[in-house]
């Protein structure tokens, strides 16, 4: 049986490519490795948001990753698709095909941003989020929904 690639814990060659990438797409990005934890800081800004945003990726090499606002604080929860622990739901999993690996310059960081854009929509337009909408997610908002009302 051929051992697949892509189901390895870590690889220190695929995280310095990743690093490598994010250098070249996002030069402003400070970029840390801590217990095989590659760490990118980053900002994001534009004049008609209401704050300034400053996220991290924690990404380990083709086994996990977790995308954070450090600051501003924003209170998580499902209707502004965030897991509990904080970290942003960026996409339905079942979207991305278990043989594709998601770069943190290409993917990640692009689809970071496009959340703050949709939060910063949500914030203006009376809470509606206009960003996709994975199935079942509206059941999961009106447990949430009725959860917090009692």
């Amino acid at each position: 049986m051929i051992r697949p690639i892509y189901k390895e814990r870590y690889s220190a060659l695929e995280q310095y490519v990743q690093q490598i990438m994010v250098q070249q797409l996002f030069p402003g990005c400070k970029i840390n490795v801590k217990n095989q934890i590659l760490l990118v800081d980053f900002t994001i800004k534009d004049p008609d948001y209401k704050a300034e945003y400053h996220l991290q990726v924690q990404y380990i090499s083709q086994s996990w990753f977790k995308v954070f606002v450090l600051k501003p604080k924003i209170i998580g929860s499902v209707a502004i698709h965030m897991y509990p622990d904080n970290s942003l739901c960026l996409y339905y999993p079942p979207d991305i095909s278990l043989f594709r690996r998601l770069w943190v310059g290409k993917d990640l960081i692009p689809m970071a941003a496009l959340w703050i854009c949709h939060y910063e929509q949500w914030l203006i337009n009376g809470n509606i989020w206009k960003g996709r909408e994975a199935p079942g997610h509206d059941q999961l908002l009106a447990q949430f929904n009725s959860r917090s009302q009692s």
